[in-house]
């Protein structure tokens, strides 16, 4: 049975997704609010796909007409950073209808919750299920509009529902699609099992003297250091805490390296730093220019400051990700957004009881 596919966000995961879903002999239609973007991928007819998937996947439009893109659609898509999440999410909420599906992908952390805030805000009734992933399928990036490269598949990442009674739809539309998102407890699970939370911020802020000296150097094999590294671990650690505090036994940060990316030579054994030099996928991706970059606009109030949110109601202790929510907010002073605050999501003042009942 195909269905139809409305992707919010004309950036590298929009573009990939639409391309790949086409391939797959799904109906698509893609939003951006960027008419270049557009223009070109209706020029064309389609995404050309090229690297670990390759074809052309033919959509039925491309549109800056949000309305236009989301009537008729099953399962709207939003693969935006969540920085976007906000902005994007008000204007989409008008057009939703009965029975459709958004599914945020990624979520970032608690981008389901914050999703969940401004429906109830905005007032809309609409029967809808919120689904959301703790990750990107794919490392991707755009070549030209239209044409993009997808460097490597996710073997395997996580999706939640909210209401978590909700899942059986996911696996239904999303999981028999794509076999590789695999339905978890709740969306405090894909939250908590945000690995960009651990590899972006931290690695980025520790090489800070690297990129304001305007050196090239490879994101992940060269800056994943062994120091850098094995503070990631540390944080990975807090991060495994925060999930055993809800009831969920979470894997490491290293052993979802070996299950998305095990190309035969990865070892239990490797450190993280290791791990980091022998996935294929990562091997082109070039470190930023700059700290003024979704590494640490997004990543931080958006991945890090939702995980302290779940901790403190929790009431967990997370030293190493609060000092990186610090060191980013002393080094950028002012710029960074408030982000995910238990305000912000709508579940201050609750209960860790309370709040695993209402995700449930």
């Amino acid at each position: 049975m195909h269905r139809t596919w409305a992707i919010i966000g004309g950036g590298n995961g929009g573009q990939a997704m639409a391309g790949h879903l086409a391939l797959l002999g799904e109906r698509v239609r893609l939003f951006d609010v960027f008419s270049d973007t557009v223009d070109a991928i209706g020029r064309q007819g389609g995404i050309k796909v090229t690297g670990a998937v390759n074809g052309f996947g033919p959509l039925e439009f491309a549109t800056t007409d949000m309305g236009q893109a989301m009537e008729g659609a099953d399962v709207v898509m939003i693969v935006l950073p969540s920085i976007y999440h906000e902005e994007v999410g008000k204007k989409c909420i008008e057009h939703l209808r009965d029975g459709q599906i958004v599914f945020l992908h990624p979520e970032a952390s608690c981008g389901a919750l914050a999703f969940k805030k401004l429906l109830a805000e905005a007032g809309n009734t609409a029967d809808v299920t919120i689904g959301a992933a703790n990750t990107l399928l794919y490392s991707t990036r755009i070549l030209t509009p239209g044409t993009v490269d997808i460097f490597g598949v996710k073997h395997s990442l996580y999706m939640a529902a909210l209401p978590a009674s909700r899942g059986t739809r996911l696996e239904e539309t999303i999981g028999s699609v794509f076999p590789n998102f695999v339905l978890c407890p709740n969306v405090l699970y894909t939250s908590i099992s945000n690995n960009n939370a651990m590899m972006h911020p931290a690695p980025t802020l520790l090489n800070v003297a690297r990129i304001e000296a305007g050196q090239d150097y490879l994101y992940y094999t060269e800056g994943i250091t062994p120091s850098i590294g094995a503070f990631v671990e540390r944080m990975d650690e807090e991060r495994i805490a925060l999930g055993g505090a809800y009831g969920f036994v979470m894997k490491t940060l290293r052993k979802s390296y070996l299950d998305m990316y095990n190309s035969g030579d990865m070892s239990d054994s490797d450190s993280l730093s290791a791990l980091c030099k022998k996935v294929v996928a990562y091997r082109e991706i070039k470190a930023q220019k700059t700290l003024r970059t979704r590494y640490i606009f997004e990543d931080v109030p958006y991945s890090l400051v939702a995980l302290q949110s779940l901790a403190k109601v929790a009431g967990v202790s997370t030293p190493c990700i609060d000092a990186v929510v610090q060191l980013a907010h002393g080094m950028l002073r002012g710029e960074l957004d408030e982000g995910r605050t238990c305000e912000a999501l709508g579940i201050a003042g609750m209960t860790r009881a309370g709040l695993l009942r209402y995700v449930s």
